[in-house]
């Protein structure tokens, strides 16, 4: 309701004769253009923020590992995410016939 309210009366004034409410449109307008901006660049900080933070933990993380145990390859650790429903194929396996 709102919403439709400002857009109504900015439309209203935007199409006025009247020198001052068109100059006051001007003005909004501007104004509404910087405070869009200034959101957009906050926003964009935030998130350049939060994602240094999450590969600082990373790196915390990776770097806490035991000392005498060895490091997973990349391998092993995709065999661990992999789907566990998926059977293993053995040369025991009876030929599929197609």
């Amino acid at each position: 309701m709102f919403p439709t309210i400002l857009s109504t009366l900015s439309l209203l004034v935007q199409e006025s004769t009247d020198e001052r409410s068109r100059e006051l449109y001007r003005q909004w307008s501007a104004l509404m253009m910087v405070f869009i901006l200034l959101c957009i660049i906050a926003i964009t900080a935030l998130a350049f923020i939060v994602t240094r933070r999450r590969a600082r933990r990373r790196v915390d993380s990776s770097s806490r590992k035991q000392p005498g145990k060895p490091i997973a390859d990349a391998w092993e650790e995709s065999g661990k995410r992999f789907d566990t429903s998926i059977t293993e194929i053995t040369d025991e396996d009876p030929p599929v016939s197609g």
